[in-house]
């Protein structure tokens, strides 16, 4: 079998699922005779299409074959082709991009994506998708907007699709948080822990979007509208941990805002250190309560050990005595890239299945 992939971005994760179908192509053929054949790529300033396909082992370099990018041309030219088990990778966070899903499911064209642009969308967007790719016959695929490579969306909806009834989630989904409270021990000042991880590119270029919680905010609201709760972005109560001057201006007046805002966030560490506690970046859904915020947890709570960068998932349900626990690293782009991999493979078994 043959699947037909289009693939938009190059950044880490793009470059990291480029080599990985690389290397794997050969085993991918022989273990289940799946042959993967790239007939386009777009970043921001090149593409390249080919109705037969072409080597991803060749250089992105401007000339005859690489054209200036035109996402519109490039998104006309996969519904033009009409070519059987065709796959559009998303592994850019574009909200350009993001929106030419509903177009290309409606054409016939499966979806894999790690961006999260669509999926936390307005909830009417989001069904809309759902529904668009079942009508249609065609996979609408994102299990990497949350976890990147770990089960969390696969198995919390398994779970609600056999009747189980869940009443509770609890999770640390975000490496980039759990990295810089684990650091965090009043030896060194906050703003310089922030500072190095971005210096070691574990935040974003600008560090506000992850202390804000904007990421791990989205990520609950997937979680939970994978069973069937519809929450909004406004449903979420965001427990800020920073000072309102730290949202506003450059990222050097950011800096200075948290270098004056040290003897809270010291406090808070103090008060946690007293109970025996940590300080870790929390989701919770509870009841209809959804939240995301700094809190202590203490010794013996299944989040008080997780590692520097990992992402851990609970949920709690009727029939298990204890949570359910999904633990491991949830960011980077290998991880990630093996992911977005794996949704594309799952396309085929689910294609030899009929």
């Amino acid at each position: 079998m043959n699947l037909h992939l289009f693939i938009a971005g190059t950044g880490g994760v793009g470059k990291a699922l480029i080599e990985q179908i690389r290397q794997k192509q050969g085993f991918l053929y022989q273990s289940q005779q799946l042959k993967i054949i790239v007939h386009g790529i777009i970043n921001s300033r090149l593409m390249r299409l080919s109705q037969h396909g072409f080597s991803i082992e060749e250089p992105m370099e401007k000339g005859s074959e690489w054209q200036e990018a035109d996402l519109i041309g490039f998104i006309s030219y996969i519904q033009r082709l009409q070519i059987p088990n065709a796959v559009f990778v998303d592994v850019t966070a574009n909200v350009q991009v993001a929106s030419t899903y509903l177009e290309l499911l409606q054409h016939g064209v499966h979806v894999v994506a790690c961006n999260k642009i669509a999926c936390s969308a307005p909830i009417s967007h989001y069904v809309r998708l759902k529904e668009m790719a079942k009508e249609c016959g065609v996979s609408f695929l994102y299990n990497t907007n949350v976890g990147a490579a770990l089960p969390y969306l696969q198995s919390i909806r398994q779970l609600y699709l056999v009747g189980e009834r869940i009443d509770r989630i609890e999770a640390v989904l975000s490496g980039t948080l759990s990295y810089i409270f684990d650091r965090y021990d009043g030896t060194t000042p906050f703003f310089e822990i922030v500072r190095d991880a971005q210096r070691l590119g574990y935040t974003e270029p600008d560090p506000r979007i992850d202390l804000q919680g904007i990421d791990v905010t989205r990520k609950l609201m997937i979680l939970c509208r994978e069973i069937d709760i519809p929450l909004e972005e406004k449903d979420i109560v965001n427990n800020s941990f920073l000072p309102e001057s730290a949202l506003k201006g450059s990222i050097d007046d950011f800096y200075q805002a948290l270098q004056s805002h040290e003897d809270c966030l010291m406090q808070r560490y103090q008060q946690a250190k007293a109970q025996g506690g940590k300080l870790k970046y929390i989701a919770s859904y509870d009841n209809g309560n959804a939240a995301v915020g700094l809190q202590c947890v203490n010794f013996g709570h299944p989040i008080f050990n997780i590692g520097q960068k990992d992402n851990i998932l609970l949920i709690y349900s009727k029939n298990y005595l204890s949570p359910l626990t999904i633990i491991g690293a949830g960011a980077g782009a290998q991880g990630t890239a093996m992911g977005v991999l794996s949704d594309i493979i799952s396309i085929a078994n689910h294609q030899k299945d009929f």
